[in-house]
């Protein structure tokens, strides 16, 4: 079990303190969050990179993927009022807007590269949020044209983009979270993607749970897009989609259940040993204990 983990659950740690609560755990992967104040930050130089990607791969770590904050359904189209700028790639040129997120999600693409360096297994992968800033479908409800719109904007933004992360050996994944937590959801968004698209989607495991969605249902939805699963447990707020977190085999997810769904899949695609990661929200819940004990927990489970 290649065993990874968010650093959403060590905020503020240095990557030396990382890679001591990784080797401590035995973890052998990193979703790295990028954020200011963080050692993986937006805007960072190609050199800063490299650096990083070299200390990492002397530690034996992989970037299993970048965890950007780029919102893929948000507004942020403005009208384009000329031709595109000399200095703008590609991708962005032959998109008919001048849209800001699309600017975001390429230099996160081009920061997962250049952070993954060609080392990774899976290669490089950068995590992005739907976002659209919506209240979720209800269980087996139409979306509405608000939400049928934030469907297309991000369809666009992830074929606009797709020529530059495949060119730079990049896969986009798509996480079941907030306007989109269920597969049934993101799977609206796939349906309007390229097939040759470098898209596929994390499997936040509590989202489609707390949003009625059976395990089984998101496996199903998910199928072949699957990239991995992210793990948490907590237990949930009767009558609410709320959820109070736990560490992990103290809550109500059926984690092992999902953990078997989740390497089905991943047989299917010929992957016999796939990643489990955990995300551990310490950055927006301090009270939380260490992510190292959330590792031992999640560890133990699945045992």
């Amino acid at each position: 079990m290649p065993l990874a983990f968010s650093t959403l659950g060590c905020p503020g740690a240095s990557l030396t303190q990382v890679i001591d609560i990784a080797r401590e755990a035995g973890a052998t992967g990193l979703e790295l969050r990028v954020a200011e104040g963080e050692f993986i930050y937006p805007g960072m130089d190609a050199a800063a990179c490299s650096e990083v990607a070299t200390e990492l791969a002397g530690a034996g770590l992989e970037v299993l993927a970048l965890a950007s904050y780029v919102r893929v359904c948000a507004p942020g189209e403005t009208a384009h009022d000329g031709a595109a700028d000399a200095q703008t790639n590609d991708a962005q040129a032959a998109h008919p807007a001048n849209d800001t997120v699309l600017a975001e999600l390429l230099a996160a693409v081009e920061l997962a590269a250049g952070l993954s360096a060609g080392k990774a297994r899976q290669g490089a992968q950068v995590r992005v949020f739907p976002g659209a800033g919506l209240e979720p479908c209800g269980v087996g409800e139409e979306p509405s044209v608000a939400m049928a719109a934030a469907d297309r904007r991000a369809a666009r933004r992830l074929n606009a983009a797709a020529a530059h992360a495949r060119k730079l050996g990049v896969a986009i994944l798509l996480e079941t979270h907030d306007s989109h937590p269920r597969a049934a959801d993101v799977a609206r968004i796939l349906a309007l993607v390229d097939a040759d698209a470098p898209v596929k989607v994390i499997w936040d495991l509590m989202h489609p749970w707390r949003h009625d969605e059976t395990p089984e249902q998101s496996a199903t939805l998910l199928g072949e897009s699957l990239a991995y699963a992210q793990y948490k447990d907590g237990v949930r707020t009767p009558g609410t989609h709320d959820v109070v977190l736990t560490l992990p085999g103290e809550g109500e997810l059926p984690l092992l259940r999902m953990n078997a769904l989740a390497a089905e899949l991943a047989a299917a695609q010929g992957i016999s040993d796939p990643w489990v990661s955990l995300e551990w929200e310490r950055a927006w819940h301090p009270e939380l204990p260490p992510v190292s004990q959330a590792l031992a927990a999640l560890k133990a489970v699945l045992a």
